[in-house]
């Protein structure tokens, strides 16, 4: 029957791959079956290697070949959600959610490259939460963690959608501003971080009115492409703003007459 169905097929290719067909089986019953055969040639004789297997057995093993098919698309998935989810614990803040320094140093560099190509400046704002080792020895540490979310709270609402809040270290925040078309832009963007703290929050118990010191430094344009020139401009850019910020606190402390 499958030299009637598939004849030409075989002299031809010299193989025939499950050819559907029916078996007639010792009790008079017909069964489906799947064909395959390949053709050898044994001096002038060709020989014809026949195997059979079984309709429902087949159709079973396709199932488990489909079954684990989709095993290893889920633990592909998986395996894709764990890297994501490792690289962000990696590249964020845990208690508040922000990205951290490194995410920062990232974020900066990617800035500094594309002012390169568009001609616009860079800027930074080193923030300093006032007070903040009082709140810690005064109402615990657990109070000062929810200063800490607070503070992050209000400074992602006060920047603009393009900026970056980063938790940089301890009470430490810096916000990237990838895009400063005109020098006052960066003073707008720090004009809000400071007043983003006015009014009084609710914390332990205690009614507390935070401040910040902010620092600020912006960069023209870097004209040189070369990465490790990027990275030096970054750590100058971080290392002006933090400057400022201290010159801040200290003319802070100078009016309000502590040490």
């Amino acid at each position: 029957m499958y030299r009637t169905h598939a004849g030409p097929k075989l002299e031809r290719d010299g193989h025939l791959a499950e050819l559907s067909i029916e078996l007639l089986g010792p009790d008079g019953q017909r069964r489906p079956v799947l064909l395959s055969v390949t053709r050898t040639v044994d001096g002038t004789e060709p020989r014809d290697l026949m195997i059979f297997f079984a309709a429902p057995e087949r159709r079973r093993y396709e199932r488990e070949l489909a079954s684990a098919h989709r095993r290893l698309e889920d633990a592909e998935a998986d395996r894709a959600k764990l890297l994501q989810e490792a690289r962000h614990r990696a590249l964020h803040d845990p208690l508040t959610g922000l990205p951290n320094r490194r995410h920062l140093e990232e974020n900066l560099l990617a800035a500094l490259a594309s002012a390169g190509g568009q001609r616009n400046r860079v800027g930074v704002l080193f923030c300093d939460v006032n007070k903040f080792k009082q709140v810690n020895d005064t109402l615990g540490h657990a109070a000062g963690d929810q200063v800490l979310e607070h503070v992050a709270l209000m400074l992602s609402q006060a920047v603009r959608g393009a900026d970056t809040v980063t938790r940089y270290s301890g009470d430490e925040f810096v916000v990237l501003i990838p895009w400063l078309e005109h020098p006052a832009e960066l003073e707008a963007v720090a004009g809000r971080v400071r007043s983003c703290l006015a009014g009084a929050v609710t914390i332990a118990g205690s009614e507390l009115r935070l401040g910040m010191s902010v620092g600020q430094a912006e960069t023209a344009f870097p004209a040189d492409a070369d990465p490790a020139a990027h990275k030096e401009l970054a750590k100058a850019l971080l290392l002006a703003a933090d400057q400022d910020m201290y010159r801040v606190k200290t003319e802070m402390r100078g009016a309000s007459g502590t040490g």
